[in-house]
């Protein structure tokens, strides 16, 4: 009792059934999702919906809120019911047993009658009944009747490829076909459906070996991916390895140039303030000299005029400069571009392209005109001394008067140049390697490729 009144707790008013998805109303009363949502799509008007058991009217059309707790109680009551047995089909009973029923064991097709084991005799002993086709007992004889005549389906046409009773033969639209008995027709399609599964067993083979060449394809393609991935990084990483390291070679051999210049220009500064130190002793001692009386000032004048002689001579020697001429054009343009940043194409302070370069720091004095003079301080760009021994006029840039004097600290970058041009060249082998190995690459796939096509 207390089971059958949890169902019924549990039952939906709608379809009468254990509630699916169950949706609570703001009545409060529990529906089926899909019971309440029917009953209003048909029954909604103007004024609204009502709820099936309360009549309340609700308007507009109230949100379906699912009810979880409901939903819980019907599962865990339909896990704790047993499970109802499958029904069995009824049996086919004798049609001849009246008085007390027993169950068919075979039904004869001619006859369309159902027989138990007793009343089955005169088909299995007498002669007259020898061509009455016996099967499993069944119930409904519909299935194996002609819709057109309701006869028993005794034949098989090959051209339509159905099963048809005597009268289809004779005067049905049959009556012309090649008509085979249906034990020969089913005999017929077994080979025929033999034949058909053997055709589409090699077909799965070969479907099935190329699933397993595409298998083995992805697997290469993501092999020869990998490894080609890795070549080209190794390489890279190489080269940019070794182009870090000749940049770094680059500024140290600039720093060393430079500090060559920085050491010289020190030391001629220190010269330079040694003399000026010695200078002001001369003129110390001249200034005294002015107080003696005229024998000695005479006397010591002839050593003071010598000092002064000395240091006039030092003040307008020129220090000649030693340049190393660059050996080519390519380095001279390799140089410009790595160390000025400037195109070896477009014009450069004046010089020709086979002349080495150098950078000055310091003071020149140009004659030009006469006893006019002019001066230029800072950074200069000096052409290196001619080598081919032929003369040469530069015609871009500022112009050196031959007859000028020029005191200045050069670096001397012609070797720095070289080297860089050097290294330049050595990265063409990295630049080989890696166009070699994607024109490898590409070779090896269109191969593959063809072999894929030609499969």
């Amino acid at each position: 009792m207390a089971a059958a009144g949890l169902t019924e707790e549990l039952t939906c008013a709608v379809c009468l059934s254990l509630y699916q998805d169950p949706v609570a109303l703001p009545c409060q009363h529990s529906f089926c999702a899909k019971c309440i949502s029917d009953a209003w799509d048909h029954s909604e008007f103007m004024c609204g919906v009502n709820c099936p058991q309360c009549h309340r009217n609700f308007n507009p059309r109230p949100s379906l809120v699912k009810n979880h707790t409901l939903q819980n109680i019907v599962e865990k009551y339909s896990q704790s019911q047993p499970t109802a047995p499958a029904a069995r089909p009824s049996p086919v009973m004798c049609e001849y047993c009246i008085d007390s029923p027993s169950p068919a064991v075979k039904t004869c097709l001619r006859c369309e009658t159902s027989f138990c084991s007793h009343h089955l005799q005169p088909h299995l002993t007498k002669q007259i009944y020898k061509d009455h086709g016996l099967i499993e007992p069944i119930a409904d004889f519909t299935t194996r009747q002609c819709p057109t005549h309701k006869k028993v389906l005794e034949f098989y046409c090959e051209q339509e490829e159905e099963c048809v009773c005597v009268s289809c033969t004779i005067i049905g639209k049959h009556k012309s076909h090649s008509l085979l008995s249906l034990e020969v027709g089913q005999e017929k399609v077994k080979g025929i459906l033999k034949d058909k599964f053997e055709n589409l067993r090699k077909v799965q083979k070969d479907w099935s070996s190329e699933q397993q060449d595409l298998k083995q394809s992805e697997i290469e393609c993501k092999r020869f991916s990998k490894e080609l991935k890795e070549k080209l990084s190794a390489t890279f990483s190489e080269w940019r390895k070794q182009l870090e390291e000749d940049e770094k070679s680059s500024l140290e051999m600039i720093d060393e140039e430079m500090q060559r210049v920085l050491s010289q220009i020190t030391s001629n500064s220190e010269s330079l303030l040694k003399k000026m130190e010695d200078m002001k002793i001369i003129e110390k001692e001249v200034q005294d000299q002015e107080q003696k009386d005229p024998l000695s000032f005479l006397q010591d004048a002839k050593q003071l005029l010598s000092r002064y002689s000395q240091f006039q001579t030092s003040k307008t020697t020129v220090t000649q400069q030693e340049e190393i001429p660059l050996k080519s054009n390519s380095d001279f343009g390799c140089a410009f571009q790595a160390l000025s940043g400037q195109s070896t194409s477009q014009p450069g302070f004046g010089l020709p392209a086979s002349s080495g370069f150098s950078f000055s720091f310091g003071r020149s004095k140009l004659n030009t005109t006469g006893n006019s003079e002019q001066r230029t301080q800072g950074l200069q760009f000096n052409r290196l001394p001619n080598t081919t021994g032929k003369s040469e006029q530069s015609t871009q840039g500022p112009q050196i008067n031959s007859t000028s004097q020029q005191k200045c600290h050069t670096m001397n970058l012609s070797n720095i140049a070289s080297i860089v041009q050097k290294n330049f060249n050595e990265y063409q082998k990295y630049q080989t390697t890696i166009m070699d190995m994607l024109r490898r690459s590409c070779d090896t796939g269109l191969e593959t490729l063809g072999d894929t096509d030609s499969d």
